[in-house]
């Protein structure tokens, strides 16, 4: 079903296909994509991303950027001393606008497939670092996910994920829940002539997990929790996790 004709709410239902809602979506709005993130938060999503990236990257690493839409997080990675980024999205049209801005920078350290980041085309314990930027409350099978960032990363290998949690008790509660709700999809459709992707947004943060949530989330999935950091009044998440050295998934 196209993105146009299904209510974002009914993707939360049993059998509703997200994902490919979600594919649809992103090949719609890429051309306005970077124009709307920087509408949205005035700019400052570079700013976390460059934060995550500095937690995230040692010098040399090897790093998979999963839903890397335009290339953003990965090139925050390079400018931070990675060794080379492989961008893996499922949106054709927002790989192309990846290559087109690596190809700008004149950078040989980055590369662009298509990829699905619960079936990653990478050998076991084959990268330093996995990151994801705005992504994960989009995957249905959040588990499989963390199942195939485990698998790639190498031991003692780090994860960074940036997100926007679902928000709990919070002093300005009403006025942020105002602004996803009512604010950014009427400025998404007027910027991306796109009537259901920025309301399926705050659809999409109400179904997701708070700040503790995912921490225990990724613990279950083995990780170590490293650093857990907010933005912008607590509408951004940062997590920091590392796959330990000696130990193997519960």
């Amino acid at each position: 079903m196209s993105p146009e004709t299904l209510a974002p709410e009914e993707l939360f239902e049993g059998g509703a296909d997200r994902a490919s809602y979600v594919r649809d979506m992103f090949e719609d709005i890429a051309a306005r994509y970077d124009l709307m993130n920087t509408l949205m938060t005035g700019g400052r999503h570079h700013e976390w991303r460059r934060a995550a990236a500095i937690e995230l990257v040692r010098p040399g690493d090897r790093v998979v950027d999963v839903g890397c839409g335009t290339g953003d997080f990965t090139f925050a990675c390079l400018e931070v001393g990675a060794g080379s980024v492989l961008g893996l999205d499922f949106a054709r049209p927002m790989l192309e606008r990846a290559r087109a801005k690596a190809a700008a920078r004149g950078t040989q350290r980055a590369s662009f497939a298509i990829g699905d980041g619960t079936q990653l085309p990478l050998g076991d314990a084959s990268v330093d670092a996995w990151c994801s930027a705005f992504v994960v409350r989009n995957i249905p099978d959040l588990g499989r996910a963390f199942a195939e960032a485990w698998r790639v990363l190498r031991p003692g290998g780090r994860l960074a994920i940036l997100e926007i949690p679902k928000l709990g008790p919070h002093p300005l509660r009403p006025a942020i829940r105002l602004h996803f709700s009512r604010v950014v999809p009427i400025l998404g459709r007027l910027v991306s002539g796109h009537a259901s992707a920025y309301r399926y947004l705050p659809v999409s943060v109400d179904h997701f997990l708070e700040p503790p949530e995912l921490t225990a989330r990724l613990r279950g999935a083995g990780f170590e929790v490293r650093r857990v950091e907010r933005f912008m009044l607590g509408t951004v998440a940062l997590h920091v996790a590392e796959r330990p050295i000696e130990a193997t998934r519960a």
